[in-house]
């Protein structure tokens, strides 16, 4: 007895579409080949789309489900596809369009492409496109996803560390660089970074949140800190510690998580780099001043931490920017100016005056800055 047919217009229920025309045995054939197609799709790691001339969907595997979080079963998908960009992201929604445009050319492109999953979040894919002419369903069109956005967190985390590197190297005085590995540690590990230096029976703690001593620290912090840096990549951890390996070290950073997550390798080795180069930074330092002046100048760094803070709350209140992003502002006027750090963050402070201000930049103290401010203010 033969096997019963499907209506031409609906798809076959373990096919790409209509089974052929002929007797049961043909359609028995054609089941075996869909069933055997399936089973090969399943058995690849990399997401697989097949498509009909028209873009249709044809088939995903569990591995392109896995990645966007799309079934067949939740189609029919027609193009725009729901995983490409949305319209407001324009030039990554142009590519996804150019990419499909070439392969339903013909051709057999390679790209790497940025797509977004059911939930929202931007995946980074490598996808290759091939025409394949099928027996039954005529020219089909084969795409092959590889996800990347790790390998692209990875160069993006490396180059990120080399810049925070080369700022230890640069940086003259001990607040600038404290100032620096606060936000480059944030950056890198997106969290809320606790330094602590040390010198003798001396302690002390720079954050943020303008913690000054252990008891006032969150209990995770505090633990974090007196912890040892840890090589699993398994656990959800609530943070990563950035501790040299020297049992003469005077620094170490530990950097909270907003809420518990694995921590990578790539982020094990960068996280061990870093503090090797910042408790090289502190201990250039601290040794260029003489051992009478290092508590003055582990509190002045307390003070500088705070004046930092506060200009750059200034600037992101009144640009409506990141503190990264002040601080990085504030950085560059120091330089391009030559004016300390702290000098300038007091300035800003004070006058409530942009960093690249005359009346900023300009010599004289602080209470002499803001006279000229006032003074400047009250002219009709």
């Amino acid at each position: 007895m033969g096997v019963k047919r499907q209506p031409a217009d609906q798809p076959h229920e373990t096919g790409f579409g209509p089974p052929p025309e002929g007797d049961g045995n043909g359609a028995l054939s054609y089941a075996t080949e869909a069933e055997w197609r399936r089973a090969i799709l399943e058995s690849i790691r990399d997401g697989i789309v097949l498509c009909d001339a028209d873009g249709l969907v044809l088939e995903m595997n569990q591995a392109f489900t896995d990645l966007f979080g799309y079934r067949l079963e939740d189609g029919p998908f027609h193009p725009p596809y729901p995983w490409w960009p949305p319209e407001e992201e324009s030039e990554a929604r142009h590519s996804a369009q150019c990419f499909y445009k070439e392969v339903m050319a013909g051709s057999t492109p390679e790209k790497e492409l940025v797509f977004v999953t059911r939930d929202g979040a931007s995946v980074w894919v490598r996808m290759r496109g091939t025409p394949i002419q099928h027996g039954t369903l005529g020219v089909t069109y084969l795409c092959v996803l590889r996800e990347t956005t790790r390998e692209r967190e990875a160069q993006h985390r490396r180059e990120a560390a080399a810049s925070v590197s080369r700022a230890f190297v640069e940086v003259g005085d001990l607040a600038e660089l404290v100032g620096v590995a606060e936000h480059g540690f944030n950056l890198l590990f997106d969290g809320d970074c606790t330094i602590q230096l040390s010198d003798g029976d001396v302690n002390l703690l720079l954050n943020p949140r303008e913690h000054t001593s252990l008891s006032e620290l969150p209990l995770t912090v505090r633990i974090g800190l007196a912890g040892e840096p840890s090589t699993d990549s398994i656990s959800l951890r609530p943070g990563i510690l950035l501790a040299p390996r020297l049992s003469d070290a005077r620094c170490r950073a530990w950097v909270q998580f907003p809420r518990p997550r694995r921590v990578s390798v790539d982020e094990m080795v960068v996280a061990d780099l870093l503090a090797a180069s910042f408790a090289s930074a502190v201990a250039r330092l601290m040794t260029a001043e003489e051992v009478a002046e290092r508590l003055g100048n582990l509190k002045a760094a307390i003070e500088s931490h705070r004046l930092v803070g506060q200009a750059t709350g200034v600037l992101v209140e009144r640009r409506r920017i990141l503190p990264g992003a002040a601080f990085e502002l504030l950085r560059a006027a120091s330089q391009r100016h030559n004016v300390k750090l702290r000098d300038l963050a007091a300035r800003i402070v004070e006058t409530g005056l942009d960093p690249d201000s005359d009346l900023v930049q300009g010599a004289g103290s602080i209470q002499e800055r803001a006279q000229e401010f006032q003074g400047v203010s009250q002219d009709p």
